[in-house]
């Protein structure tokens, strides 16, 4: 990558000193211009002719009179430019970063001593920044909200290579539906000034049960069945754990057999969870640490999609040893259903 950057820049001096030379000859035939003409504006790096321009960006303005030139705006900027590289017929030079994008300007502007001119010469966004999006995780359908700036122009929002849904956009925050099929995605926003990627990864970082339990974690608990391969109500995917709780205050339970799973590397547990019943709570538990339990009320007929960060389970230190999801209500028998379990 370095010698393709060192490359493009030999290019480019290359092709300056070239423009430079040809454009000095046919000054020299012309003895320059009194009159301040802009004929055409390009971009640097291929020559090819645009109509927008971006900061960051080197342009070559070619036109005639610019051998005594003072001052170049863009949209009301005032911009740098080398007296080196400026011929009676061609201006090189690169808009500034922080230069409006917006208003109602939208022109370049050359002045020498004694003229001045005025082009149409928008300025486009430049790419957009992401700040961040919640929540980190989701199912399909589920509404993620990002936050940044430089939205303007929206194209397109997309997790991986998957195309999400926009419910909403400004300038500084867009709503999307995470699309069927993402489990773990980049985010990336798409405007007209170009594309950004999320540094934070959407989904789980650590996929415990999707459609499968992980093989390195082990199956215990007490006072009630589980069904890992249920179809009756699924969060996502083709299946759900179906949990059967025969006793009051019995246990779902599932074990890391690895050993290997350390709590620093996360920052919470997340997963759903669904019931058949009214007034149902369950409480999570890791670690065995009943001291510190996080109580989860459950609405019935609804998916609970469930984000516990780590400081409200007790802030548990070393490896992730056990997970317990357990029946508080003291209603026996009674079904619950849970998808999606992993570490974010």
């Amino acid at each position: 990558m370095k010698h393709i950057k060192i490359l493009y820049k030999v290019t480019i001096l290359v092709f300056v000193a070239g423009l430079m030379f040809t454009s000095c000859d046919n000054e020299d035939d012309s003895n320059g211009s009194s009159e301040l003409i802009v004929e055409s504006i390009s971009f640097a790096e291929n020559d090819s002719l645009v109509n927008t321009g971006y900061a960051n960006n080197m342009y070559i303005i070619r036109g005639e009179g610019f051998s005594d030139l003072r001052k170049i705006y863009f949209n009301e900027t005032d911009t740098y430019f080398n007296p080196t590289l400026v011929t009676d017929q061609v201006i090189f030079v690169t808009i500034a970063d922080g230069t409006p994008f917006r208003g109602e300007n939208n022109n370049l502007v050359l002045q020498t001593s004694d003229n001045s001119v005025t082009y149409e010469f928008p300025i486009g966004a430049p790419p957009p920044s992401i700040t961040g999006f919640n929540p980190l995780a989701g199912g399909a359908g589920d509404i993620v909200t990002i936050e940044g700036e430089v939205f303007d122009d929206l194209i397109e929002v997309r997790f991986g290579d998957i195309p999400a849904e926009v419910v909403s956009s400004t300038t500084t925050e867009i709503k999307v539906r995470v699309p069927e099929g993402v489990v773990q995605a980049p985010i990336f926003v798409e405007t007209e000034g170009g594309i950004t990627r999320a540094t934070q990864t959407f989904g789980f970082k650590y996929l415990i049960y999707d459609d499968s339990l992980d093989n390195s974690w082990w199956i215990g608990g007490w006072d009630g069945t589980q069904d890992f391969e249920n179809t009756e109500q699924v969060r996502r995917g083709d299946f759900a754990i179906k949990r059967t709780y025969t006793g009051a205050y019995s246990g779902f339970q599932i074990g890391n057999g690895t050993g290997e799973l350390s709590v620093s590397d996360y920052q919470a547990i997340k997963m759903s969870i669904y019931t058949t019943s009214g007034g149902q709570n369950v409480q999570l538990v890791i670690n065995s640490n009943y001291d510190a339990p996080y109580v989860i009320s459950l609405t019935q007929g609804e998916w609970t999609n469930i984000t516990v960060p780590f400081e409200e389970l007790g802030s548990p230190s070393g490896t992730i040893n056990e997970i317990v999801v357990q029946e508080i209500s003291g209603n026996a028998p009674v079904v619950i259903y849970i998808d999606d379990i992993g570490l974010i």
